[in-house]
């Protein structure tokens, strides 16, 4: 072989060295929307550096159009208020980079049906979880509900840019309400990154980590189940806005959403704190027709003394394995997964999907309208029923601890592994040629 060819082997492998520099993006996060209701909602976006910019807000049914200003600053957050329930809205925010533009709607009244989404844990699984939001794109939901776990360290700017990338296509149009997790809450060091990034009802008695919305004839309480746990507080909080949502005519359904759930067949198992607060009693009492959690990496639903409850952790995260066959899990599947909620006066249409949008699992439930001093029932009108699997005899290890998290591979592209082994390959391909135009070099004199 012409050891000039061999020397050029490195070239043909790609780079030994380092990975350029990507180019940097106009926006360090493009604009989304956040805490939509019928007549306000918000836009939030974020530059490189600190800029003045400019939102345009237009009817798309009247000709009335707002503008706004912003900054100067990095992290930009404008609302808008005096809209229409249900109305579409167009909304251009201008930088120094140029214009975005794309449309929103505002939340329904409480006679319209609405659906709304749920997934959690998407972590570092960024293959997955950037599946999953192209098949959300498309279901033309109302708005979406994570369950927690966004990104492996919620201290690093890095990890939460590299969900809103894969994010902005769904959120750009549809808000998201997030549920806090252990990973945003990393090490117990704080929630700072989080509160800046979401724009929720500030209500509850940890400031936009704890709150309650509207959407429809539904109220949707978030709540945070992370140590060191917040029980009392809490309790009280939940209890109250649980009475005056169930004396609200205009209320016909109550969502929970938590991170760690107080039921669960995964390995983390059940959260004793939630159980011994208090707060799922209350749940029981005021009549929640379902409860969302995540932490437990898989798909699970379940009932326990009439309060229906679901694991949906498949956004991206490793999936965990089944570690117990809990009499009151009704259907649970290790696999990635989300779900869709459809909610249309009394009924509520319960459906689970894996990633290739096959159906996993559904439930149809109705909420009763209680007799005088009883509490209210849901009744199951049509629910998917199958075998728990066994648990093995040896089970897959158990997940690794929070301490052992994968680096961040925002500066390396989406897995750091092929430059590295290229890398090698590629100097390895360069030293042979070198021996071999060496020895040829002997051979010659």
């Amino acid at each position: 072989m012409n050891p000039l060819l061999i020397l050029c082997i490195p070239l043909l492998l790609g780079q030994t060295g380092p990975e350029p520099a990507r180019r940097q993006d106009p926006l360090a996060r493009d604009p989304y929307v956040q805490n939509v209701t019928p007549t306000a909602l918000s836009i939030l976006w974020e530059t490189h550096g600190r800029e003045t910019c400019s939102i345009r807000l237009r009817s798309l049914v009247t000709a009335d159009a707002w503008e706004q200003a912003s900054g100067p600053g990095e992290h930009h957050e404008v609302r808008f208020e005096g809209l229409v329930p249900s109305s579409r809205y167009e909304y251009t925010v201008t930088t120094g980079s140029g214009p975005v533009t794309d449309v929103v709607r505002t939340a329904p009244g409480p006679m319209e049906p609405f659906t709304f989404l749920v997934y959690g844990d998407t972590r570092h699984g960024h293959g997955i979880h950037r599946q999953l939001v192209r098949v959300l794109e498309f279901d033309q939901a109302s708005f979406v509900l994570h369950t927690g776990d966004f990104v492996d360290d919620g201290l690093k700017k890095s990890n939460w840019y590299r969900f809103f990338t894969i994010s902005n296509p769904l959120m750009r149009r549809v808000p998201l309400y997030p549920t806090v997790g252990n990973h945003e809450n990393a090490f117990e060091r704080g929630l700072e990154l989080y509160r800046r990034f979401f724009a929720v009802p500030d209500d509850g008695p940890q400031p936009e980590v704890v709150y309650a919305f509207t959407w429809g004839n539904s109220r949707f309480f978030v709540l945070n189940a992370n140590k060191p746990f917040v029980g009392a507080p809490q309790t009280a909080w939940l209890r109250t806005q649980l009475k005056e949502a169930a004396a609200n005519p205009q209320i016909r359904h109550l969502f929970v959403s938590v991170h760690h759930s107080p039921y669960t067949s995964g390995p983390h198992g059940p959260q004793q704190e939630l159980l011994d607060s208090g707060l799922v009693d209350d749940m029981r009492r005021y009549g929640v027709d379902m409860l969302f959690a995540g932490h437990d990496h898989m798909y699970e639903r379940g009932r326990v003394d009439g309060l229906n409850y679901a694991i949906t952790a498949g956004g991206g995260a490793p999936i965990y394995y089944i570690k117990h066959n809990h009499p009151y899990s009704l259907v649970t599947e290790p696999t990635y997964n989300y779900a869709r909620v459809v909610v249309q006066g009394d009924l509520i249409e319960f459906s689970a999907h894996r990633m290739d949008g096959s159906l996993l699992d559904y439930v149809h439930l109705r909420r009763q309208k209680p007799a005088r001093d009883t509490p209210p029932r849901i009744e199951v009108v049509r629910e998917y029923r199958k075998e728990a699997p066994m648990v093995p005899a040896t089970p897959p290890p158990a997940p690794p601890p929070f301490s052992s998290l994968r680096p961040d591979p925002v500066s390396a592209g989406d897995d750091g592994f092929p430059w590295l082994f290229t890398g090698l390959l590629a100097m390895a391909a360069g030293l042979a040629g070198l021996g071999a135009w060496l020895g040829h070099r002997r051979r010659r004199r």
